[in-house]
């Protein structure tokens, strides 16, 4: 049995590769000091919010009050265009255009999505004054439905208003700044169906 035991091989730990020299010795307070040396590179700059609007920020805003401001826009992209170059000129038109066409679609999408509800409130509160035959109940749900309406009304207009501002203020600008050779196939204006562009 001894003689068994003899000849199984001893396990035998793997071999741990030696380590590189690589010609050059330093003393562990020279890494210590290298190590507490300010780096060269400079600290990265933190993107806030504020920074992804300051492209869209640097055309001045369409005013929604008082008279249209499309002659300040359109002098305003004449002088940005005179300083840069006409991709940087673009990036800035585009992040401007693209800020309004935002407010234009949710214009737009509110008010279809009231004026649907609207009717639907209507003709389901007409049917179920017919079925009920309640006439007090009836009386309170159509003039609730009056306050409703007439807030409805207001939303409508206001958005209205607001579309019809934007849309005149792009095709404003959009042909005010051909004067300075800019055209551009992405500068297209939603209609009010929320479908058509023209």
């Amino acid at each position: 049995m001894s003689a068994a035991i003899a000849q199984s091989p001893v396990p035998v730990a793997p071999a741990v590769p030696e380590p590189t020299y690589t010609g050059k010795e330093e003393s562990l307070g020279n890494v210590a000091r290298n190590s507490k040396k300010p780096t060269s590179g400079k600290a990265k700059r933190v993107i806030t919010e504020d920074d992804m609007d300051a492209v869209a920020n640097i055309l001045p805003r369409i005013r929604t009050e008082g008279a249209e401001n499309s002659d300040e826009i359109i002098a305003a992209i004449g002088e940005y265009k005179a300083s840069h170059t006409p991709e940087e000129t673009e990036a800035a038109v585009q992040a401007w255009f693209e800020r309004y066409d935002e407010d234009l679609a949710a214009a737009i999408q509110q008010n279809q999505t009231v004026s649907t509800l609207r009717e639907e409130n209507f003709s389901n509160g007409n049917e179920l004054c017919r079925e009920g035959g309640d006439y007090w109940m009836c009386e309170k749900r159509r003039r609730a439905e009056y306050i409703g309406q007439r807030h409805d009304q207001y939303t409508l207009g206001r958005n209205m208003a607001l579309e019809t501002r934007i849309q005149h203020v792009f095709m404003k600008v959009r042909g005010g700044i051909s004067r300075y050779n800019l055209h551009y196939g992405w500068f297209r204006i939603r209609t009010t169906n929320g479908i058509d562009t023209f």
